[in-house]
């Protein structure tokens, strides 16, 4: 069974998974679409940032599409997207009548080919459903994304597009447990991201005087940035001799692995309800995270993950967020405390090799045809 995971890159999630699977003695690939800025690895990139012509791009497409979909069983979508897919960003400018186009290739493959594929955050995440369900999320600002989802369209084009997955794929993984309420039930579950034990050896925090915590603002909005910053600001107020914050922006993932080992304490995200890949590295390395870990949602996990990770996360909201800084800085027994569970829980949940188990699982047990 040969199996290609494509077409992004995004959170590295799928060279982790597919090292993982290699682990477990299966013929697991990587393909992107083009490096990005990370510069995650992968065995096969076709480098469409190189090629200038609309026409060029296409054809090295259709070239690699028509490659493997001969040459591998088991095709693993990342990101919500396949081979000919449009751009996320530029879905809110096309004609609506382009949603019918999207993911043209799925329906493409052999009947024996197995087809899956995992949705990672805001491919699935729609804007207007989440407003109406939760108070608390990064889709109540109107700035989240340059405010690309305001109009609607780009959930429509969301909807369209995972109902197409729906008919052809063999199932569907989500890596936040907030993207099941948008998935098709009968073929979705929850999936914990694989990430590489490679470069997260255990550094625990220091813990002197001094706390040292980072925070990495990739996309402020989808974060609560700036809910973080006023909060670290106010702890400066009152206790500016026991913290030193660096923000952490616009560095390629090798040196910023560097960065997090410096770390006592980790800010991920107050908004989105779960964390992400960053927080996960970090865990790894034995640093005590912050994060918003949404109750409401720990029904899709395993009843065990959802005990453990309310035991790992240090669990905050925007308006308790002042109140749990301090008492990481007062208690040091409960940050160490933290910092251990967070490595207990990341080495747990996170393995590469049990994520690709359950992948495993998938690949061995659907039956092909079924798209």
């Amino acid at each position: 069974m040969k199996i290609l995971h494509l077409p992004t890159s995004v959170g590295g999630n799928a060279w982790g998974l597919s090292r993982g699977e290699r682990a477990l003695g299966l013929d697991s690939s990587v393909l992107v679409l083009a490096q990005n800025w990370l510069n995650y690895p992968a065995d096969i990139n076709l480098n469409l940032q190189d090629i200038a012509s609309g026409a060029g791009k296409i054809m090295k497409l259709l070239s690699a599409f028509l490659s493997v979909r001969k040459k591998y069983d088991v095709l693993h979508f990342n990101f919500g997207r396949s081979l000919f897919s449009f751009p996320y960003h530029s879905i809110p400018r096309l004609p609506s009548f382009l949603k019918h186009f999207n993911h043209l290739d799925v329906p493409f493959y052999p009947e024996t080919s197995r087809l899956f594929v995992t949705y990672n955050g805001c491919d699935a995440r729609q804007k207007y459903p989440t407003v109406q369900r939760t108070a608390t999320a990064a889709c109540h600002n109107e700035n989240c994304s340059g405010g690309i989802c305001n109009s609607g369209k780009l959930d429509e084009f969301k909807r369209c597009g995972i109902e197409r997955m729906r008919r052809h794929v063999n199932h569907v993984w989500a890596l936040n447990p907030d993207l099941l309420y948008f998935l098709p039930k009968e073929k979705s579950s929850f999936l914990p991201y694989a990430t590489l034990g490679d470069g997260h050896e255990p550094s625990p925090p220091k813990l002197g005087k001094k706390l040292k915590i980072i925070h990495a603002p990739t996309n402020k909005e989808a974060k609560g940035s700036d809910g973080i910053l006023s909060a670290l600001q106010d702890v400066r107020k009152t206790h500016a001799e026991f913290i030193d914050v660096q923000l952490i922006e616009n560095v390629p993932h090798a040196q910023a692995l560097k960065m997090y080992r410096e770390a006592d304490l980790v800010i991920d995200q107050i908004l989105i309800g779960w964390y992400g890949g960053f927080a996960v590295e970090v865990m790894k390395m034995g640093k005590p995270v912050i994060a918003r870990v949404a109750k409401e949602d720990l029904h899709f996990l395993p009843a065990k993950m959802a005990q453990d990770v309310q035991e790992a996360i240090i669990t905050a909201e925007k308006d308790t967020l002042y109140e749990t800084l301090i008492r990481c800085i007062e208690d040091r027994t409960f940050l160490k405390r933290r910092a251990d569970a967070s490595r207990e829980y990341a080495h747990a949940w996170h393995d590469p090799k049990y994520v690709a188990s359950l992948t495993r699982e998938k690949y061995e047990t659907v039956s092909s045809g079924n798209h």
